[in-house]
């Protein structure tokens, strides 16, 4: 089960990733911050990870869609805690299909 957790304060639009992101839930939780943030114009956005237990190929997927949208529009700044994303970045096939989409974006926030 995948909770969001939303906060905004002081121009930071806050998202927390809760439980486990998985391909039953992450494409309609994706959905739903997508619209938040398309709606929104919100100056800097914080995606949290930091209490995700679980994430499938899909779920990464999900956060590249989220993030593709958010840097076009806010500055970005993803929270990371136990490297789930930097690692599956350095660790996966060069022409993966995340890391393709992901990498363009990701090169200035984590720190590849």
């Amino acid at each position: 089960m995948l909770k969001t957790n939303f906060e905004y304060r002081k121009g930071i639009f806050f998202i927390r990733l809760i439980g486990e992101m998985n391909k039953e839930n992450c494409k309609s939780k994706e959905l739903e911050i997508k619209q938040i943030l398309t709606w929104s114009n919100f100056e800097y956005v914080v995606i949290n990870t930091n209490f995700l237990n679980k994430i499938d190929l899909d779920g990464l997927n999900s956060i590249a869609e989220i993030c593709s949208i958010t840097v076009k529009q806010s500055n970005l700044v993803i929270c990371d805690r136990f490297n789930i994303l930097k690692n599956y970045l350095s660790n996966s096939n060069p022409k993966s299909k995340f890391k393709n989409r992901f990498y363009r974006h990701a090169e200035s926030f984590l720190g590849c």
